[in-house]
């Protein structure tokens, strides 16, 4: 097998012109786009005159000299353009060869990047480019050099384009690029974090983002005061010098230019690479232009990006066996439970759980009305209760009171088939019922594994009141009390389970990360609002107690075993689970990153996911730099973190906040939105506020 040491891409040198010649490719492009039609013959000598002066200005900003004319292409022009745009691509460069890697270029890398692309804007298509801008609004050649500088009408004089595989990993790219370039970090639902999709009617396709600057806040080089010289005067031609280094160089043009960046597919970057060719922009844009030909070009558009759907979902399917979407079965080791102590009581709760993965299976398939769901749900949970009081084996009348109690848990799931007040009552009903359990083990501790069936029923009616509602965060609620006490109940339950329990619980492939992290979330929830005066004592030494136990190191390699077994069949827990690695220092927040894109490839994760993560990579930095240690795991040798970066980070990961917050309050349960916002108003001290594109313009009168 072979392959190539190093690859070349042949592109042909330019051809530069001196300013009397321009004039040709000038009265070209004027005829082309048709401006005598456009404005009237004096104005347009006028008009013709100000193009060319703006190339005077461009030529000045290349370094196009006689020199560089005479030479025709074996030197390169060495103006303020082409110095900083091979500054730019030399910072990139420069950190991916960094030792230890630089964790920026890392995300980057974690983001699917494949290629960074830059380039300046050649002769040809800034004379045309003028044409548009100056047709559109003469008074830009009121002032020519503002044209090509920050804010100018030419905002993409300098472009850089970032190519990935596939279309979810755009996304990743746009959050990450924050680290590099200052641009409004909106949250408008259209956009992603201030980019927006370019469809043209030619077939072209990007994700693009206008009006950026360079600007690497997490590095101490840019960290510094912005040049105080004026970005409107003629001093940018004297601004750097000609022994400027790249960083120097960086330094002080990052303030004069605007980039504009693009991010593209593989397939999208073929498709704009074929747009930008002579014949095609001739045939289908040019004075040649055609319909037919056009069309035809729009069809393959359309077919390449079929395609690349196709690739997306075969690589998705490929990633995607080991996430199988099952039934859930119930804890194992009840099941065995049942089986061992009475085998008809089992051969009954085995049918009663196929039947209700039958009715599920033929609700998706829209084979049963919604309303005969529940009522035949709600009959085979009334037999199963009834079943229950019968036996005189309290352990299986446990089990079966916990499978009766689950079927209206499950029914609590369903949002895509039953509206909020539906669920509100299918989570009283299942709460009721976890409740009754939880009672009835109280008062008959002598109930074989009963600790562990009563840290099921606890976990099970504590997280109704988490997916449900605000759970443990408000403490003036009413039922606080009792949700407090059924917390503390859980928590000590789990604290004084024995090896045995901790046993079978660990061999339930994912059940024992399930119950930890619910447990952990719970906390959390609980802390969220603790003054350290008024909550209960006792929770608070209970969650001491459980923390010291479970959550450590050995959490972080259970949970990595099951996961190279392919023990964890859920997307989002996986997630969840690296959420909380973070947040208790035991993983650092990039190596979770890293986990949590490469696993958005094989399913959707929710935006309160994606939050949290955000969440704990910003409690992270704060616990970095807090004296106290608390629970946080991390050695204080591996805390001391650049105070600039660490700035740039907890605003970095502030913003990303505010961008889920945003798709949250839009595409999720409105319990979900208040807990997030709670979350993030408590831990950043900031308050949460919805921008609006409209916030930025005066509109005037409607």
């Amino acid at each position: 097998m072979h392959s190539y040491i190093e690859i070349h891409h042949l592109s042909p040198k330019p051809h530069y012109h001196r300013l009397d010649k321009l004039i040709i490719m000038i009265d070209e492009a004027l005829f082309e786009q048709n401006v005598i039609s456009k404005i009237d013959e004096d104005s347009y000598q006028i008009f013709r005159d100000n193009i060319i002066e703006c190339m005077d200005i461009y030529y000045q900003l290349v370094g196009i000299d006689d020199e560089v004319i005479d030479l025709q292409g074996r030197i390169a022009p060495q103006g303020i353009l082409p110095r900083f745009t091979k500054s730019l691509i030399g910072y990139f460069r420069r950190l991916e060869g960094e030792i230890p890697d630089n964790n920026e270029m890392k995300t980057l890398k974690y983001s699917g990047l494949n290629s960074i692309k830059i380039r300046y804007k050649y002769t040809d298509s800034v004379i045309k480019k003028i044409i548009k801008l100056g047709l559109r609004d003469s008074t830009i050649f009121d002032d020519p050099l503002k044209i090509f500088l920050k804010g100018g009408a030419l905002h993409d004089l300098i472009g850089i384009q970032f190519v990935c595989s596939y279309p979810y990993e755009k996304e990743w790219i746009a959050r990450s690029l924050y680290n590099f370039f200052e641009y409004e970090h909106r949250t408008d639902d259209h956009l992603i974090y201030g980019f927006y999709t370019v469809k043209k009617k030619s077939g072209y396709r990007g994700l693009h983002c206008d009006d950026t600057l360079f600007n690497p806040r997490f590095d101490h080089n840019f960290s510094k005061e912005s040049s105080s010289i004026s970005a409107l005067s003629n001093s940018v031609f004297s601004a750097i010098s000609a022994d400027s280094n790249d960083n120097e160089i960086l330094h002080i043009l990052k303030d004069y230019f605007n980039i504009e960046i693009q991010i593209h597919t593989t397939f999208e970057n073929l498709w704009a690479t074929m747009e930008h060719t002579k014949s095609y922009n001739i045939q289908a844009k040019g004075r040649g232009r055609n319909s037919e030909i056009t069309v035809q070009w729009k069809l393959l558009s359309d077919t390449m990006h079929n395609l690349e759907q196709q690739f997306e979902q075969l690589q998705i399917d490929t990633e995607q066996a080991q996430f199988k979407a099952t039934h859930h079965k119930g804890y194992t080791f009840v099941n065995d439970m049942l089986r061992l102590m009475d085998r008809d009581a089992y051969e009954i709760y085995e049918e009663s759980i196929n039947k209700v993965y039958s009715l599920e299976d033929i609700l998706k398939s829209h084979e049963i009305s919604r309303h005969e769901y529940v009522e035949k749900l709600c009959c085979e949970a009334e037999y199963i209760y009834s079943f229950a009081q019968k036996q005189k084996n309290l352990s299986v009348k446990t089990i079966f009171l916990l499978h009766s109690s689950y079927i209206y848990y499950g029914l609590t799931t369903y949002h895509e088939y039953f509206n909020d007040r539906d669920i509100k009552q299918f989570v009283k009903k299942a709460q009721r019922h976890y409740q009754e359990i939880h009672n009835f083990l109280n008062d008959n501790d002598t109930i074989y594994k009963g600790n562990l069936l009563n840290v099921i029923a606890t976990i099970r009616c504590l997280y109704l009141e988490h997916k449900h509602g605000l759970g443990l965060m408000i403490s003036d609620d009413e039922n606080y009390d009792k949700k407090e006490n059924i917390f503390l109940r859980g928590l000590t339950l789990l604290n004084e389970l024995d090896d045995d329990d901790l046993y079978h619980l660990k061999e339930d492939n994912a059940s024992y990360l399930k119950i930890i992290n619910s447990f952990d979330n719970m906390a959390r929830e609980w802390e969220l609002f603790d003054d350290g005066d008024t909550k209960n004592p006792q929770v608070r030494e209970a969650i001491r107690k459980f923390r010291a136990y479970y959550v450590n190191i050995s959490l972080e390699l259970h949970f990595q075993m099951l996961l190279s077994r392919d023990k964890i069949t859920n997307v989002g827990l996986v997630v969840k689970f690296y959420t909380a690695l973070i947040w208790h220092g035991i993983i650092f927040p990039i190596d979770g990153l890293r986990e949590i894109i490469k696993y958005s490839a094989y399913d959707r994760i929710e935006r309160s996911d994606l939050f949290y993560y955000e969440l704990s990579a910003y409690r992270f930095l704060m616990m970095c730099c807090c004296g106290d240690r608390g629970d946080f795991c991390l050695e204080s040798d591996h805390r001391d973190i650049d105070p600039v970066r660490i700035r740039h980070l907890q605003n970095y990961h502030k913003e990303n906040m505010i961008q889920h917050l945003y798709l949250i309050k839009r595409d999720e349960s409105t319990p979900e939105f208040e807990k997030a916002r709670l979350y993030f108003e408590k831990l950043t001290g900031n308050k949460f506020q919805i921008d609006h594109f409209s916030d930025h313009f005066s509109l005037g009168e409607i």
